[in-house]
């Protein structure tokens, strides 16, 4: 593996699009899922990896589309892959985590935290 250039990965716009929408899913009164957020704590091979991020889009979809929330694009998805195939499990764990965990922009209301709306909506 060549010199990590950690913020690449941590700017990398799929570690950006799921860990915007990891922080949603543990901070939405309605959603709360901190099962997702334990369970990606521990993966540790690349199967495992796969497997949490299938069972935590599951559990964000149910919950998306009535809370008009943006659900990961695919492109993210694919990227996010090829990111553990090339970094490893741990430092794109500890990088969706960290995104998940951090203090979300300035513009994102109380609202979206509370209900998951924006602007009413």
């Amino acid at each position: 593996m060549s010199e990590v250039k950690l913020e690449e990965v941590f700017k990398n716009e799929a570690i950006e699009d799921f860990g915007d929408a990891l922080r949603k899913a543990i901070r939405i009164k309605e959603i709360q899922d901190y099962a997702s957020l334990i369970e990606l704590e521990y993966v540790e091979s690349k199967e495992e990896f796969a497997e949490t991020i299938k069972k935590f889009l599951r559990r964000y979809h149910t919950h998306a589309k009535k809370l008009h929330l943006k659900v990961p694009k695919e492109e993210s998805l694919d990227s996010i892959m090829r990111l553990v195939d090339k970094y490893g499990v741990k430092l794109i764990r500890a990088s969706l985590i960290s995104h998940a965990l951090v203090k979300s922009e300035e513009n994102e209301s109380k609202k979206e935290i509370k209900g998951g709306k924006k602007d009413g909506k």
